[in-house]
């Protein structure tokens, strides 16, 4: 059997899936350890993993100040020069056959460059999507990324899917959402990889509603953006309107004043769990929250985050015909009403999302990854 070691930071969408893969892994018989900051301990200790910290990187990893956050994950997780210390220092006291590195690590991946470590690079999302050549993304970190690999001893790259690329790189969706597939030669897509929810239980408590088509109102469980104000529209456009709203709250808080009576309110529930008797999702496009609703051929309303991959992936949907986008820090509630009337009353968005969902059936998923991984290790 071999030993695995995850190298991870606190995203929202990059995690669970990371954890559908280790815990396949798990069930196979191999060792599987998680590496990451301290914020992200309890959530993978909870999952049942072992896990250790990049000591350095950790220790300068500060968040309170909302302004600040994308400023301390540059310097500390996506940029980050203790890497380069961090790495060598977890690999001379823990055996490991193997790497898997998030592919917004660059400063890990320069480490295990370096080294000739066997490592894959996991993209957590669709690449053209997430980090496209050129993009506003790379613009922010190319600089910072070649400094890393300059203190590695290793050349620069003029585009950072490069640095991606010196390893077997795999991503967690599929070619039709992705905006540049037909640049990403040195990707594999496996499809989205998420682990069998826990059953929850919970039903509508109204009987007398079950009539009305049921909307699945979700927004990032992130702390990077306030969603306040796209539950309250989205809210705003839902009352009085022929439906049912589920809302998962999530880390907003949400005044219960502003909660029409065809609207309920719950912190969580699997997504899964609900979708099947959804006929729209009301969303700010991740990566999680998109593939879950096609997977059920749910069509989209997107309302993007102006960050990481909302913005494509939600022009993406559109182009495709799964769904609709809208300015979401300016969309008002009337916008949003016509839009959820369009999608529901038009059933050419539901076909094509269930298009999408054969295309994500047919993906290898976590097999494919655990059998990449197996030969990584053996090889």
């Amino acid at each position: 059997m071999a030993s695995f070691l995850f190298l991870t930071w606190s995203g929202a969408g990059n995690q669970p899936p990371a954890v559908a893969i280790g815990r396949a892994l798990k069930a196979r018989g191999h060792t599987v350890t998680f590496a990451g900051y301290d914020v992200q301990r309890t959530f993978f200790t909870e999952r049942g993993f072992d896990f250790v910290l990049l000591e350095r990187a950790s220790a300068a990893w500060r968040e309170e100040i909302p302004e600040r956050r994308f400023a301390v994950k540059l310097r500390n997780a996506w940029a980050s020069q203790d890497h380069l210390a961090d790495l060598p220092n977890l690999l001379s006291r823990n055996i490991c056959d193997a790497l898997v590195i998030d592919c917004l690590m660059f400063g890990a991946l320069a480490a295990a460059e370096k080294l000739r470590l066997p490592t894959v690079t996991f993209v957590h999302s669709a690449p053209g999507a997430l980090m496209p050549p050129g993009g506003q993304f790379e613009s922010r970190l190319l600089d910072p990324v070649n400094e890393v690999r300059r203190q590695a001893g290793l050349s620069a790259v003029d585009n950072l899917w490069k640095a991606w690329a010196h390893f077997p790189a795999f991503s967690n969706s599929v070619p039709e959402l992705d905006p540049l597939a037909s640049q990403a030669q040195s990707f594999e897509y496996f499809g989205p990889m998420t682990e069998p929810p826990t059953p929850s239980g919970w039903t509508w408590p109204r009987q007398s509603d079950l009539q009305c088509p049921l909307l699945l109102v979700s927004f990032s469980t992130g702390r990077e953006w306030d969603q306040s104000s796209r539950v309250t529209r989205t809210l705003e456009a839902i009352a009085g309107r022929n439906c049912r709203a589920l809302v998962t709250s999530g880390s907003v808080e949400i005044d219960a004043a502003a909660v029409p009576d065809n609207a309920i309110v719950v912190e969580r529930l699997p997504h899964d769990e609900i979708l099947p008797q959804t006929a729209l999702t009301i969303t700010h496009a991740g990566h999680g929250t998109v593939t879950a609703a096609l997977k059920h051929g749910v069509p989209l309303l997107c309302l993007p985050n102006k960050a990481g991959d909302q913005p494509l992936l939600a022009a993406q949907l559109h182009d495709l015909g799964c769904g609709l986008s809208l300015d979401g820090d300016a969309a008002t509630p009337r916008e949003i009403g016509e839009a959820i009337d369009r999608l529901i009353r038009e059933p050419s968005f539901a076909a094509r999302a269930s298009s999408l969902a054969g295309a994500i059936s047919a993906s290898p998923g976590v097999p494919a990854a655990v059998a990449l991984l197996e030969d990584l290790a053996t090889g």
